[in-house]
């Protein structure tokens, strides 16, 4: 089960993004180039602290160490991307394994939905939105996204939006942080479980 990001641990700087399944196959003879993409497409960030007080140091400390290394994994917030405006309780319609957009229902009716840009989240994978989304009359939404859908979705499975996160594991089994008098500072890399 993966364990719940401490919510006062806010990091100073944050790298993030996707690391995409292609591979390219480069003509010896004329140099073009064919590219292949394929499934499997996965969130990496790099987090850094650097300014931790002695309770946020040990706070970060004994929660890397319930992680085990790579072993355990936990829920990142997507820090920058939060919403405010609640938009109904949305939940999932259709999203087959492979695909790059999923049905949601449950909005307001021919409202305005997604911007480029939101993420979702659904049963712990989470999405970016690529394209302005709005509802049909009946309330439901195309939602166009940033990877393939790992697999399929349960239908009714709701659609995180106010607070989306992705399931994380450590890159590494190892870790450390700068300790100096008053303060620590450290940088951790984290990938997407699954």
């Amino acid at each position: 089960m993966a364990l719940t990001w401490p919510a006062s641990l806010r990091p100073s700087e944050m790298t993030w993004g996707i690391v995409n399944n292609g591979r390219a196959f480069t003509s010896t003879l004329s140099n073009a180039q064919q590219v292949v993409g394929y499934p499997g497409a996965y969130w990496q960030c790099t987090l850094t602290f650097g300014l931790l007080t002695r309770a946020q140091e040990r706070e970060l400390s004994s929660f890397l160490g319930k992680l085990d290394g790579m072993f355990g994994t936990f829920n990142m917030p997507a820090f920058t991307r939060r919403r405010t405006l609640s938009i109904g309780s949305l939940t999932v319609v259709s999203g087959n394994a492979q695909a790059r957009s999923m049905v949601v229902a449950g909005a307001a009716p021919s409202s305005a939905i997604f911007s480029s840009g939101d993420y979702i989240t659904v049963a712990g994978e989470m999405f970016e939105v690529t394209d302005p989304a709005a509802s049909s009359a009946q309330g439901q939404v195309t939602v166009m996204l940033n990877k393939r859908i790992r697999k399929t979705l349960t239908a009714g499975a709701a659609v995180e939006y106010l607070n989306p996160y992705s399931e994380m594991r450590m890159t590494s089994d190892t870790w450390s942080m700068s300790v100096r008098p008053v303060v620590a500072n450290g940088s951790y890399q984290f990938r997407e479980a699954f």
